[in-house]
């Protein structure tokens, strides 16, 4: 299995990654599932450690394989009332995908 590290943010943020987490079929080929579960768990150790993070996170291997973590919604959009409920159950998602998926 390759080591994946997670690449220095960009910038701060008040992302938590709490919605549906949503992988593309290009990271289901890519990746194994322990690399996957590797990522995942990473990323949400990091967004305990820093109460909030920014929307993308990046990830990259030790054989040169990268992925990316994008956030949908921030707490404070979800909390800023700019989002109905609804609107907020449908949004509120983060998806895993290749850097060449976006």
């Amino acid at each position: 299995m390759a080591i994946w590290k997670r690449k220095p943010q960009e910038h701060p943020g008040d992302y938590f990654f709490s919605g549906k987490g949503y992988m593309t079929q290009g990271v289901q080929s890519a990746l194994s599932p322990e690399e996957i579960a590797f990522v995942v768990a990473d990323l949400q150790n990091f967004v305990q450690e820093e109460d909030g993070v920014d929307y993308l996170q990046s990830y990259e291997s030790d054989d040169g394989r990268k992925v990316w973590c994008i956030d949908q919604l921030s707490r404070s959009m979800k909390q800023g009332g700019d989002y109905t409920p609804e609107q907020v159950a449908e949004y509120d998602h983060w998806t895993l995908l290749l850097p060449e998926e976006y």
